[in-house]
C-alpha cells in the first residue's frame, strides 16, 4: 500500500512539474497590413527618392509594428525571378507602391503609386505624412 501511495504522489509531482515548466508560445501574429514598394533594376531619381523616404517613414514611425509582425514591409525588385509570385499578385511590371489591409482573410489593396510619384521626390514631407495616414487608417480598420 505504501508503494502505491508513493507512486501516486510521484506521478502527481511529475505531472505538476512537467506542466509548470512547459512554456506555451503563442504563434507570431499575422500581419494586419502589408506595405510593398516595387521597382525594377533600372531606377530613376524619383524612384530612388520614393524608396529612401519610405524607408525613413517605416523606420521612424512603424519600426515597432514591423518588428512585432503587425506590418509586413518589403521593397521588391520586379526583375528578380524569385519575386515573380509577389509581383504577379499585384499585376504590375515596374514601380508601384501598395498598402494592403488584411481583413477576414481578404486583401484590400490600396494603390498609392501615383501619390508616390507626385510627392516622393518633390515634396517628401507630404509623401511621408500622407503615407503615414494611409498606413494608420489601414491598421485601425
Amino acid at each position: 500500500m505504501k508503494k502505491k501511495s508513493f507512486l501516486f504522489i510521484l506521478m502527481i509531482l511529475a505531472a505538476g512539474f512537467s506542466g509548470g515548466f512547459a512554456q506555451v508560445r503563442s504563434p507570431a501574429p499575422k500581419p494586419r497590413v502589408e506595405v510593398y514598394y516595387f521597382h525594377p533594376v533600372e531606377r530613376c531619381p524619383i524612384d530612388q527618392s520614393i524608396e529612401q523616404n519610405l524607408l525613413k517613414l517605416m523606420q521612424n514611425s512603424f519600426a515597432k509594428e514591423v518588428r512585432d509582425g503587425t506590418i509586413k514591409f518589403q521593397v521588391i525588385n520586379t526583375d528578380v525571378k524569385s519575386q515573380a509570385k509577389t509581383v504577379a499578385r499585384f499585376d504590375i511590371n515596374a514601380q508601384a507602391l501598395y498598402v494592403v489591409k488584411l481583413k477576414d482573410g481578404k486583401e484590400i489593396k490600396n494603390d498609392l503609386t501615383h501619390f508616390a510619384f507626385d510627392y516622393g521626390q518633390s515634396n517628401p514631407d507630404r509623401f511621408k505624412t500622407g503615407l503615414k495616414v494611409e498606413i494608420e487608417n489601414a491598421l485601425k480598420q
